[in-house]
């Protein structure tokens, strides 16, 4: 892979790329993780905080994801449908009453 320029920001598509490359037991940035699984890093911040997301490594003042780690949450937290009307409704994490907000 092309070296970046470190004041040069990597794309959405290098680090899902980036991603996708790793191996299965390298420690990935959020940065990263967030791109490989479409979703943001706030979001990764929040379950860091909440509870509920991917298990994480703290390393000083970086957290990192180690990509199998990344892998089991996404097969765990997932459902392989056809249709829409296989999908089934899960609880959000945290709302034990089984109601649902819009």
């Amino acid at each position: 892979m092309q070296k970046q320029n470190p004041r040069q920001p990597a794309s959405i598509a290098q680090l899902r790329t980036e991603f996708w490359q790793a191996g299965n037991e390298e420690l990935l940035s959020r940065a990263i993780v967030s791109a490989g699984i479409n979703r943001s890093t706030a979001w990764l911040e929040l379950k860091a905080v909440t509870g509920g997301g991917i298990p994480y490594l703290k390393c000083g003042r970086r957290c990192l994801y180690k990509k199998s780690d990344v892998m089991q949450w996404l097969d765990e937290h997932s459902q392989r449908v056809h249709s829409t009307s296989e999908y089934i409704k899960v609880p959000p994490i945290g709302n034990t009453e089984g109601h649902y907000h819009a």
